[in-house]
């Protein structure tokens, strides 16, 4: 695709004649590109290659994009005794060291967000105490829930002999099966049994009508990167109405139907102050963060690498190159 100024602009006349944007056929083609100097901008490079394009001398620019990745945990009838337990759930919020997939999967370019509103800080309740890495506690509690290795196996049980067994699923993208592995051992460690499911996003992000697992309610865990209607804090995710069934094969609520929930995510749809709909939403994001039936792993931001040359150049979530009349080349 090829780009040329253009000389009646309302605007002014940009630095660059002209910008010219090339399909690789792969993030291989792109890195090697950018590191011979073939390319001035690229994005979403694999992690892995981040290393590489640093010591190359190119910049990572992590640009926040609203999204968020997290688990989104299935409290249906239909799910496992323990995905419906909220004391099991906060366990597992404690049991994870979100900190350090942080730091070692993403190389410390994002972090943990804590609610599904925290892209918008207006709406997130500022009292919010971060779910904490405390493998110790997280056995406690599950302890406590009745959750106990009864036969030695190094698995926890319930009273009735169910083994504390939940499946996990998500898409075959890289990051987030490094991630499943990495929460499937540390979970194993406090005695809960993670099963991992990876779908192709086609099967994965299926509706009811197409037998997709997370519709059916198959999966305990369901996993991807999402966020409220940004810029408007609104999501009908959780509404009981959205629960998919036969005579409602499109609802996409894979969660569950929780009545306060569904009354405090109703009223804010008919609250035109501005200040009373913020503090409904810092009721909800209180209370899906105690309830933990949202668990942030990581931002999802956008990721560019930008070459020696580049300069002037700025990013937005929204709208990349918006500033492109302003850049330059040294």
């Amino acid at each position: 695709m090829r780009f040329v100024k253009n000389e009646n602009y309302w605007l002014g006349q940009p630095k660059l004649d002209e910008i010219f944007i090339r399909f690789v056929p792969d993030d291989a083609s792109q890195t090697a590109a950018l590191i011979a100097g073939d390319g001035d901008l690229g994005t979403f490079p694999p992690l892995s290659d981040v290393p590489a394009l640093q010591d190359a001398g190119l910049q990572i620019v992590v640009q926040p994009s609203g999204y968020q990745e997290g688990w989104f945990f299935n409290f249906r009838d239909m799910a496992h005794p323990g995905a419906r337990d909220v004391k099991v759930r906060q366990a597992i919020a404690m049991a994870i060291d979100r900190e350090a997939i942080n730091r070692d999967l993403l190389l410390g370019l994002t972090k943990a967000p804590e609610t599904y509103w925290d892209s918008l800080p207006a709406y997130r309740a500022p009292d919010i105490e971060p779910w904490k890495y405390n493998p110790e506690e997280a056995k406690r509690l599950l302890d406590e829930a009745g959750w106990i290795d009864r036969d030695g196996d190094g698995i926890r049980e319930d009273a009735e002999g169910n083994k504390l067994t939940l499946i996990h699923g998500t898409t075959i993208r890289e990051i987030r099966q490094d991630a499943q592995a990495v929460a499937q051992q540390q979970l194993k460690e406090v005695g809960i049994d993670l099963q991992l499911m990876s779908q192709d996003a086609d099967l994965f992000f299926g509706s009811y009508a197409d037998g997709a697992a997370p519709a059916l309610g198959e999966v305990d865990i369901m996993e991807w990167s999402d966020g409220p209607y940004f810029p408007d804090p609104d999501t009908d995710y959780w509404l009981c109405s959205q629960i998919p069934t036969d005579e409602n094969p499109t609802g996409y609520n894979y969660f569950g139907c929780d009545e306060k929930l569904d009354e405090l995510f109703t009223r804010q749809l008919t609250t035109v102050n501005v200040q009373e709909r913020q503090e409904i939403f810092h009721e909800i994001s209180r209370y899906m963060h105690e309830q933990v039936y949202w668990l942030g792993m990581w931002e999802d931001p956008d990721y560019w690498i930008v070459g020696k040359r580049l300069t002037n150049i700025k990013f937005s979530g929204v709208t990349p190159f918006y500033n492109s009349i302003e850049w330059d080349l040294k």
